[in-house]
């Protein structure tokens, strides 16, 4: 097994934890902070790690490509799982009445861009969690991306024979 997908497998199993760990959490601001921060973390970590692996003599360049490999499976991972979280809560929210909690002059100013009640109905269900979940996941793929490289390049570059 290469050195990135080992890190990429062992990185994607720690932000699954990390999604799943956020549910009892729940989604305060302190919360979300240190939720990103650990991903920050997580990801640069797999580059990493998927550096260290490379056989000896390693370089910033090799490191950050196996880091950017390694960083994307695990944030395709945890991604993954965090759109079937985001699916599996959306699936279970009643979309008409938190509609029905929206104070009457924001529906009023809704309505007069032409978004009426029956359009935020249906894309805060099933539809909202699976376009979310999908956007979540892109997204967080492409920062993990950039992170992994980053990440491997420079632990490469710190420890080239070792």
């Amino acid at each position: 097994m290469t050195s990135w997908l080992k890190a990429g497998l062992i990185g994607g199993a720690v932000l699954g934890v990390l999604y799943l760990v956020n549910i009892p959490l729940g989604g305060n601001l302190a919360c979300c902070c240190g939720v990103l921060l650990a991903y920050l973390v997580a990801c640069g970590g797999t580059g990493a790690l998927a550096a260290q692996w490379l056989p000896v003599p390693r370089d910033a360049g090799k490191g950050a490509g196996q880091g950017a490999l390694a960083a994307g499976l695990a944030g395709l991972i945890g991604g993954g799982v965090n759109a079937v979280v985001m699916l599996i809560q959306s699936a279970a929210i009643d979309s008409a009445e938190i509609v029905s909690q929206i104070p009457a002059e924001s529906l009023d100013a809704l309505k007069e861009l032409g978004i009426s009640t029956d359009v935020l109905e249906s894309s805060s269900g099933i539809v909202g969690g699976l376009l979310s979940g999908g956007c979540c996941c892109g997204v967080g793929v492409i920062v993990a991306l950039i992170l992994g490289a980053i990440g491997g390049a420079i632990w490469a570059a710190m420890r080239p024979n070792q």
